[in-house]
């Protein structure tokens, strides 16, 4: 199919065009500019979108799940969860993942071929996690970080691991980050008690993003700048930012972007399967067991935008369970509560993850050569219509 796409508003993310149009041929982008000097050729179909805006389908590379499903299910769930992000205008994901059957799951539906939004590979946030932020005995000893394991993991994803975190401070953990980073596979700091002086040995190690920044690690003090000291002043490092406005507050998020600057910063979900489910109590025990965690006997409520793990008031200081929204409400959030422009927020939405995982050569952003991965917004960042690959995946109504 070869399309024009014509807007008023066009954000590449990193230029911002006026009565712009893109030209897609197929599944690439053929050209982008604006209308007086970009010719529209002959045989092209021209779509008007008006007022919306025009702007690169979002990529989470910290997805668990959505829609009743956790990515380590298997197959058919990383489908069912491809196919809802789309509507969300998530046009590429990481399947987040800790499990050896999990993984096969998703190298499966790899092999299946996806429908709807694009999983570009895997992030593994397991097993090699620090136990005090895991469901279950928070004084059972940190497991060892063995280097076997993670080549067993590796092996499994056959070539589709992008992404590896570790906790530092777990036995044998600087020499799992080596490995991880001699393999080709990113490092990621998370879910650690690493003080600052271990953290940046771990960068040392080959530690070169950071999961979920602020959460589950340990906070800055004057005098103790501990895990978030470090990751907000090493300039190595591209850190995570969950922007859900449940996660970080909004002071917190415009401090790391001050930071970080805008080019060291990616919005992520890290959402899980009742992302898109009605309020109420899910038990998903019997389905879900990995080497992430033990989820046996677990139950997650669902209520006022948060997910936490049932138990003696869970209702309101339960540990907070992933997330629930999707990385468009992230991007609204950091324009309503922080005051980044649209253009600034959707970048780090789009060029800044795939940056961060070596995808930026084909994805991230609108130019010639890449694949056409659009979505249409407005200025809220509700989603009109998603594209993958040159191809409809949502369209709202």
């Amino acid at each position: 199919m070869k399309l024009a796409v014509r807007t008023h508003r066009l954000l590449t993310p990193l230029q911002e065009l006026r009565d712009a149009v893109i030209l897609i041929d197929g599944d690439r982008i053929e050209a982008v500019g604006r209308c007086d000097n970009t010719p529209i050729p002959e045989g092209f179909e021209v779509w008007d979108v008006g007022d919306r805006i025009v702007a690169p389908g979002f990529i989470d590379i910290h997805v668990h799940g959505g829609n009743g499903f956790f990515a380590r299910e298997g197959a058919e769930a990383v489908q069912e969860i491809s196919k809802w992000l789309a509507t969300t205008g998530t046009t590429s994901w990481l399947a987040t993942i800790g499990d050896l059957e999990g993984i096969k799951g998703a190298v499966e539906a790899l092999k299946q071929g996806i429908v709807g939004a694009s999983v570009e590979g895997i992030h593994g946030e397991g097993p090699f996690l620090y136990p005090k932020y895991l469901p279950g005995d928070s004084n059972a000893p940190p497991p060892a970080a063995e280097i076997s394991v993670f080549h067993e993991l590796l092996e499994a994803a056959e070539g589709h691991m992008l992404m590896m975190d570790c906790s530092p401070d777990l036995p044998g953990g600087l020499e799992l980050i080596r490995e991880i980073r001699r393999s080709g596979v990113v490092a990621s700091f998370a879910h650690g008690e690493a003080d600052y002086e271990l953290f940046m040995r771990a960068v040392e190690a080959g530690v070169r993003h950071v999961t979920h920044t602020y959460n589950v690690m340990t906070g800055m003090h004057h005098r103790r700048p501990g895990a978030v000291g470090a990751a907000l002043t090493c300039d190595q490092l591209m850190c995570e930012l969950n922007a859900d406005g449940f996660h970080v507050d909004a002071v917190a998020m415009d401090v790391l972007i001050r930071c970080k600057g805008l080019d060291r910063v990616c919005l992520i979900s890290d959402m899980q399967a009742a992302a898109g489910l009605p309020d109420g109590e899910y038990d998903w025990s019997d389905r879900v067991i990995d080497g992430e965690f033990e989820w046996v006997g677990v139950k997650l409520i669902k209520k006022g935008g948060m997910v936490r793990l049932a138990g003696q008031n869970a209702d309101t200081d339960g540990t907070i369970s992933s997330s629930v929204w999707p990385v468009r409400n992230g991007v609204y959030n950091l324009v309503r509560d922080v005051g980044l422009s649209l253009k600034d927020a959707v970048r780090l939405a789009t060029i800044n993850p795939a940056v961060a995982v070596g995808l930026d050569a084909r994805i991230g952003s609108l130019e010639p050569d890449k694949r056409a991965d659009l979505v249409v917004i407005d200025e809220e960042v509700n989603i009109h219509l998603a594209m993958v690959a040159g191809e409809v995946m949502y369209r709202a109504g």
